[in-house]
């Protein structure tokens, strides 16, 4: 009689990770939707365990907190600043540019989704700027604002995520500038990142109000066309952002 073939270590890996996956994401689908019926403020990490039919112990495995559960996808949406950074030069955008472009995608994602479309009639099918849905996800960006606009608890951690992201900006522009003035650097990232939260504050008032998508993204634009290019004309001229000091070109 044949034997059944015992699958090997790397496809039990796989098995593994594909099951994390799904029970991961039936977590998320479960908090979401109570998210979105009452509010986030108000649902435990109980009741979403008892809405994914896990065991709580099982929600604590995998998220160490609503709010993680919320802001599933904060590191994705921080992963393109340093390759936006790592563009900027004689070569490329200047630094300014390079981060302008780099809040520009993150709120294309949110407006538009993973796939670059947008189709206002299906709701906008595409999770916030912090979250985790995707174009297909099961909460829309609309649901998204809305629930972190009503939530106080979300708001705040929502300004420690964008101070986190600041922080991540300065100390990228340093290792690119080893040469440059650290505080330099960090007031340039907290002025840079208060434009682009400012747009993202734009983006999300405007989806909770019911706005059009593309009515919201001319706002976004609008918003980082008025801060970046304020920041242009203060830089301009400025070594402080260049990745070489002056004398060193010549």
């Amino acid at each position: 009689m044949a034997m059944t073939p015992t699958p090997g270590p790397a496809a039990s890996t796989t098995l593994r990770g594909r099951k994390r996956e799904r029970t991961r994401r039936a977590i998320f689908d479960a908090a979401y939707r109570l998210f979105a019926d009452e509010g986030f403020d108000a649902v435990t990490l109980t009741r979403i365990a008892a809405e994914a039919d896990v065991a709580p112990a099982t929600v604590f495995t995998h998220f160490a907190s609503k709010e993680e559960i919320f802001f599933r996808r904060r590191e994705e949406f921080r992963a393109g600043l340093p390759e936006a950074l790592a563009a900027a030069g004689p070569a490329g955008p200047d630094v300014v540019e390079a981060v302008r472009g780099f809040y520009d995608r993150a709120i294309r994602t949110v407006l538009h989704g993973d796939d670059g479309s947008c189709d206002d009639s299906s709701g906008d099918d595409s999770s916030g700027d912090e979250g985790a849905g995707g174009a297909a996800g099961p909460v829309n960006a609309r649901t998204f604002s809305r629930v972190l606009l009503d939530s106080p608890a979300l708001t705040r951690s929502y300004l420690q995520i964008a101070q986190e992201r600041q922080d991540v900006m300065a100390a990228l522009l340093a290792e690119r500038a080893p040469h440059a003035d650290r505080e330099e650097l960090r007031l340039f990232a907290a002025l840079a990142g208060t434009v682009g939260e400012n747009a993202f504050r734009v983006v999300h008032e405007g989806l909770a109000a019911g706005e059009p998508a593309e009515r919201v993204r001319a706002a976004a634009t609008a918003a980082l066309d008025r801060g970046f290019g304020r920041l242009a004309r203060a830089y301009e001229g400025s070594d402080v952002l260049d990745a070489e000091p002056s004398y060193a070109r010549h």
